[in-house]
């Protein structure tokens, strides 16, 4: 039995390595699912004592961003039917 040597393969480069790398983008959804997961993280204990202030803090901007960046609801929503077009006529 012969024993054979492998010898290390060059990274290829692809067009992958040789494109402009874009700037990573995050999403509204992204930072709020983030909010969401340190409080379930929170609540089920996962954060030390000492650890909490930090936490909180971070919590609170990814909140704030997110109530200030939220979509605003409309007052008069026009998707709701109003009572005066529902009316049935009766014969």
């Amino acid at each position: 039995m012969s024993k054979e040597t492998v010898k290390p393969t060059q990274e290829v480069e692809t067009a992958q390595n040789k494109e402009e790398q874009t700037e990573p983008q995050i999403s509204f959804n992204q930072i709020a699912a983030v909010a969401e997961i340190i409080d379930l993280c929170s609540t089920r204990g996962a954060f030390k004592g000492q650890e909490l202030e930090a936490v909180g803090q971070i919590r609170n901007a990814f909140s704030a961003f997110i109530s200030f960046h939220a979509p605003k609801e409309e007052e008069n929503p026009t998707s709701t039917p109003s009572a005066e077009g529902t009316e049935e006529t009766s014969e």
